[in-house]
């Protein structure tokens, strides 16, 4: 956080949150005063902030207007929870990460003929980018009809040799999950994540605020979800669990690693958000660090600014929920969670209890300094 100066105003102001209290044995008295600055600074109407630490919540939180019913859209955040419906398929046979689109779309044209699910789910397909317009129409069609239109579109390149981020590959991958199961997207996601993982506050209903489930004829695939921050959290519970949450299994260990494996290999970086630059990308899921296999730092940040992560190394598994533009805050959580992985460390053992010549170790909080945003920046 770049906020400091602005602390002592704070105290006079205040930022009203809320929530279960911090585990026992740790502070994480920094990360409430950062986010509570986060929310005076940018003057948001509400942040968030849940986070486990190998299967226990240690920190979770509300401020501003927000409590835990408090239920948002959450943008590209929805591919993870979109390529957990797949894999889920994928795992019980009914579909597999080879699947080929020209044995779905028989009118795609031989140029898309080959192109794979898994192509379509980690954005290698070289359908471009620039999204269609039926992905903004989520009554008016259906998933059947716009996934037609999609494929229309001319390809950026070869198929598997381009990385291109958008959303109307994943509308294509949705519309062949339908086909093979012969099930609604909705229905998918109740029968293979919702109900699994007791998400109860979860749909596609994108920027609806109607209570309850809220069904699409055609549900915008890789952005439309709205969800809570409990809801989430047992999502990132699960994958940093192994896909074994709780001794109950949602997905083998080897597909949660399969899902991030990194795709992007040997392809033409085409486009790609700001924020992801130097990241690999999986099946649904960025890999901002892969020091190894086991060990993968992965996410799936929206771009209103909702930012889960799961990072197998430190054992952490966050979600950060706010609705602003996630350029402007990126700094911010950036700070939030190295001010996390601070307050989640193990506490080192007492200066008596060291050995002689060794220092002390001292958490220091990341340096900050005030910054004013161009106001410009709000609206993109």
């Amino acid at each position: 956080m770049r906020l400091t100066s602005f602390f002592p105003l704070l105290l006079l102001w205040g930022a009203a949150f809320q929530g279960r209290a911090q585990a026992p044995g740790y502070d994480f008295s920094p990360v409430t005063a950062e986010m509570q600055q986060l929310v005076q600074f940018h003057a948001l109407q509400g942040a968030s902030l849940r986070v486990n630490k190998h299967g226990a919540v240690l920190y979770e939180q509300s401020f501003g207007s927000y409590d835990a019913n408090t239920r948002i859209p959450i943008a590209s955040a929805s591919k993870w929870v979109a390529a957990l419906v797949i894999a889920r398929l994928v795992e019980d046979g009914q579909m597999t990460w080879e699947d080929r689109v020209g044995d779905v779309f028989p009118t795609a044209g031989p140029d898309k003929a080959n192109i794979t699910l898994g192509q379509l789910m980690s954005h290698t397909s070289s359908l471009s980018n620039v999204e269609d317009a039926c992905l903004s129409n989520a009554v008016m069609t259906t998933l059947a009809v716009c996934a037609d239109r999609i494929l229309q579109q001319p390809l950026l390149g070869a198929p598997g040799t381009a990385f291109a981020y958008g959303g109307n590959s994943m509308q294509v991958a949705g519309r062949m999950a339908e086909v093979a199961t012969g099930k609604a997207w909705d229905d998918l996601f109740i029968d293979e994540v919702a109900l699994p993982l007791n998400l109860t506050a979860t749909d596609w209903g994108f920027k609806s605020t109607a209570p309850g489930y809220v069904r699409r004829p055609n549900p915008r695939i890789a952005g439309g979800v709205r969800s809570t921050l409990g809801d989430y959290g047992k999502l990132v519970d699960m994958v940093l669990a192994r896909g074994v949450p709780n001794g109950q299994q949602f997905l083998p260990p080897a597909a949660i690693a399969e899902m991030a494996r990194d795709r992007t290999a040997g392809t033409v970086d085409l486009f790609r958000p700001l924020n992801a630059t130097g990241f690999g990308y999986g099946i649904g899921q960025w890999i901002e660090k892969l020091r190894n296999t086991r060990y993968p730092m992965v996410s799936s940040p929206g771009a209103f600014g909702f930012y889960p992560w799961v990072d197998q190394l430190s054992g952490i598994a966050g979600v950060f929920m706010v609705q602003e533009v996630l350029q402007v805050l990126i700094d911010d959580i950036e700070d939030v969670r190295a001010l996390v992985n601070i307050a989640a460390a193990p506490a080192p053992p007492p200066c008596a209890n060291r050995a002689p010549r060794v220092q002390c170790a001292t958490a220091v909080r990341p340096s900050s300094s005030p910054r004013k945003l161009d106001a410009s920046h709000r609206g993109q």
